[in-house]
């Protein structure tokens, strides 16, 4: 069975693991989907998250590393900015 998984990523941007991006994303659609789930009215929810997962999938699958990478690097940066906000709030 491994080797099936490792026969199937080679190649593509899910053999080096995930990225930071892409566990962001699937903890932004698990909660997507517990909020679809906890309130039935919000069915939109539901297909927010799972357009979220295969995203997810397809950055995992891609055989376009570069630019893959490119995207997390982007997330990275974007994340970073986002959280020197609050860290010179905090001094």
């Amino acid at each position: 069975m491994r080797n099936l998984l490792l026969r199937l990523f080679r190649g593509r941007y899910g053999a080096y693991g995930t990225d930071n991006l892409t566990r962001f994303l699937l903890v932004l659609a698990i909660i997507t989907l517990l909020v679809s789930i906890s309130i039935e009215s919000l069915n939109f929810f539901y297909y927010v998250a799972i357009i979220i997962i295969v995203f997810c999938y397809f950055r995992l699958f891609s055989k376009n590393v570069t630019k893959r990478y490119k995207e997390n690097e982007a997330f990275i940066s974007f994340t970073k900015k986002i959280l020197s906000v609050f860290k010179k709030g905090k001094k």
